[in-house]
């Protein structure tokens, strides 16, 4: 039985655009659905990656006023899939593309109970069809960081359950030996989402400079310098300014400061100047494009890897997760966790939202902000920031357009609820550190920290001597293909088993994110 093998937890609804505001259902949802809410009209892309017309593998569906996202990492000199694809592997694809779309049509109308009954008899995909998917959108490549220092190896992947999916991945050089990579989970739909993907590591390299223009070092103090009149209030620099002046104890470093700046002046764009402009221009025909970001909502985590100064600096907003994996000297392998899920379950959260909002016993309810939304830290999600006339004023109409999220929460007096502040960690990296995982919550829900850097681990060793026999632990020359697989072949109870990918990958989108999410993974391999 599935229901024996699948080790996620069922959660409700389809993608953002498609769920409806009426319930809260599904704990693995980051936003509150309707479990019963069918896949709505939207139109299908083609993957990009030659091979052809494959229209519904992926079962992308989305908004009809937007182009639709591509599933794809934003950097420079990514290696890209539109090599050449074997016959089989085009067959493949044509055939889990038939495979579920017939599923879809067995599972579409039925009640959620049988649905799911239904969705348990579902035959299995084969392993080339499993093959086909997870290696379709796959990254390899090697990152110079300057004359005689270590390369790194980056190692990307992303398997969708959402129709689009709503993650996205992005990496971006800030200096030759100092590297960005970042994972948005998106939520309420992938607008949000994708705007961080493009738009965030311009910023970082541009507020990156703006602090070098406001701080000086002294030992270990940064103080301000004459730079400070040449930032204007309304840009990053600015942000960065402010922050040094609201919190004059706290003795800031370059890259931290710089990402929180980054982080948050994003957000205000995302957020707050998209509404003032719109305001100021009434102009229906941009409407999409200036407040669907900020409707949708997206966790954030970009990890800053430096070379030079041999450290990692984690700036998290949301559920996603940074790791950092030690090879102990008895050979071991041993999870560091570089990142704190930003939820109703950190206490520190908890205790945060109760003292900004004294008085509200519902701030949290149900496990969520105002018994919606699951992350307390997030980009957009204007429904928990903007203030209440606003929403009166634009909501109505925005949710006539198709922005399902567009809607007023429950108890909401003294907004903004929810922030994209990030919480900084900074780690030096020393001889045994070999690698950083940093991925969206798809991941963890499948795999622990533990089984994450032990999977990998085991992959690493495996490689290392030389072991190719096809199992679990070798067949992959991808890494972050590696830890995909193992997190979808891994049942409840911890065992591994490739019945359970093959089930898992034959359920067609939406009815796919009652048993798994989006997973998007980025893996950085430390001194190659």
């Amino acid at each position: 039985m599935v229901s024996d093998t699948l080790r996620k937890r069922p959660v409700a609804g389809a993608t953002g655009q498609q769920r409806s505001q009426s319930t809260d259902a599904g704990k693995g949802n980051k936003v509150d659905g309707d479990t019963s809410k069918k896949n709505e009209t939207g139109s299908k892309r083609s993957l990009t990656f030659a091979i052809g017309g494959v229209l519904t593998l992926l079962g992308v569906a989305g908004y009809t006023f937007m182009r639709q996202p591509r599933i794809d990492i934003h950097g420079p000199d990514v290696p890209s899939s539109t090599a050449t694809a074997s016959q089989t592997t085009l067959a493949a694809l044509e055939s889990v593309a038939t495979k579920r779309d017939d599923a879809r049509k067995r599972l579409d109308g039925l009640a959620s109970k049988k649905r799911r009954e239904e969705a348990k008899r579902l035959g299995l995909l084969t392993s080339d069809e499993v093959d086909a998917i997870l290696e379709a959108h796959e990254r390899s490549w090697y990152v110079s960081t300057g004359s005689g220092a270590p390369r790194l190896r980056v190692d990307t992947n992303q398997v969708s359950s959402n129709a689009p999916i709503e993650d996205y991945l992005a990496w971006s050089p800030l200096a030759s030996t100092q590297f960005m990579f970042g994972v948005f989970d998106g939520h309420a739909g992938y607008m949000c989402a994708e705007q961080l993907s493009t738009r965030l590591a311009p910023m970082l390299s541009e507020s990156l400079k703006a602090v070098d223009k406001l701080i000086a070092k002294d030992g270990d103090k940064l103080i301000a310098n004459d730079g400070d009149k040449d930032l204007a209030p309304t840009d990053v620099g600015g942000t960065a300014l402010k922050l040094r002046r609201e919190a004059p104890g706290i003795a800031w470093d370059r890259v931290p400061l710089a990402l929180t700046a980054t982080f948050v002046r994003m957000d205000h764009e995302l957020v707050t100047d998209s509404l003032t402009e719109f305001q100021r221009t009434r102009d229906a025909a941009t409407m999409d494009a200036l407040l669907g970001p900020a409707v949708s909502g997206s966790c954030g985590l970009v990890a800053v890897v430096d070379t030079e100064a041999n450290e990692v600096v984690v700036a998290n907003t949301g559920d996603s997760r940074a790791l950092l994996g030690v090879r102990l000297g008895d050979g071991r392998w041993k999870a560091v966790r570089l990142s704190e899920d930003q939820t109703a379950d950190n206490a520190n959260e908890t205790a945060r939202m109760t003292r900004e909002h004294p008085n509200e016993t519902s701030v949290i309810h149900r496990g969520r902000v105002l018994g919606g939304l699951m992350p307390t830290r997030a980009f957009g999600d204007c429904r928990y920031k903007w203030p209440l006339d606003a929403q009166r004023d634009l909501f109505p109409t925005l949710y006539e357009r198709g922005h399902r999220y567009a809607t007023t929460p429950p108890n909401y007096t003294t907004p903004p609820y929810v922030t994209a502040r990030p919480v900084i960690v900074r780690h030096k990296l020393g001889p045994n550190d070999k690698f950083v995982v940093v991925a969206t919550d798809g991941l963890y829900d499948q795999l622990s920290d533990d089984e994450v850097v032990g999977s990998l681990g085991q992959w690493y060793d495996a490689r290392s001597a030389g072991m190719e026999d096809n199992s679990l632990t070798t067949q992959d020359e991808n890494a972050a293909t590696h830890l995909v697989r193992a997190a979808l072949s891994t049942d409840r109870l911890g065992r591994r088993d490739d019945t359970v990918i093959r089930r898992l990958l034959a359920i067609p989108p939406p009815h796919s994110r009652r048993f798994r999410d989006d997973i998007s993974v980025q893996i950085i391999t430390l001194n190659q």
